[in-house]
């Protein structure tokens, strides 16, 4: 009797645009081919143990001996996954103030959906990720707010700019000197 085929492990991946296809992989020993079901035990054979679209399968690997009609007495199974990216975070939006004294920190806002985080970096794509998404000096600065799915660890596939802006603000005039005057006729 074949022993069980030997798992290609399972895979989870976060969905690509468009989306990828997961193929279920397993290994039998020399002389044996791999014949793949949708259960455990029983089932219909299945042609293409794949995936391409979001979700869970878990397709089961028989092995089969190519000279006799004996299998493997158990299946291994091999589970595929792509999970959904979540959907670019609401901008808090643009702040553009003017400085107080002692200056005041912006700090730039967005909102994730539930079950969601907010990771903040430098750049559009790439870039560098940002603890403290803040502004405390005179000048502008952009963040790039994306969402993360707290249990797939998938990221959205783009990210919302958020501004922040401290302009200084004007010193007091410098006065022209007052004025006192007697009237004249006409007055002046």
């Amino acid at each position: 009797t074949p022993a069980a085929p030997v798992s290609g492990g399972n895979k989870t991946e976060c969905a690509s645009t468009p989306i990828q296809t997961l193929t279920a992989t397993a290994s039998a020993q020399a002389g044996e081919s791999v014949v793949w079901y949708n259960a455990a035990t029983g089932g219909s054979v299945v042609t293409d143990p794949s995936l391409s679209s979001i979700g869970t399968v878990t397709y089961y690997a028989e092995a089969a001996s190519t000279t006799t009609p004996c299998v493997s007495s158990s299946r291994t199974a091999v589970t595929l996954t792509i999970n959904a990216r979540p959907v670019v975070p609401t901008s808090g939006g643009v702040q553009t103030v003017c400085a107080s004294s002692p200056i005041q920190t912006l700090t730039a806002m967005a909102t994730a959906q539930a079950g969601e985080s907010i990771v903040w970096y430098d750049a559009a794509t790439g870039g560098n990720i940002v603890a403290s998404p803040t502004l405390g000096v005179l000048g502008t600065i952009t963040y790039y707010a994306a969402s993360v799915n707290d249990l797939t660890s998938c990221t959205s596939t783009t990210r919302v700019p958020v501004t922040l802006t401290l302009n200084a603000t004007p010193v007091a005039p410098t006065s022209g000197g007052n004025k006192t005057e007697c009237a004249s006729t006409p007055i002046q």
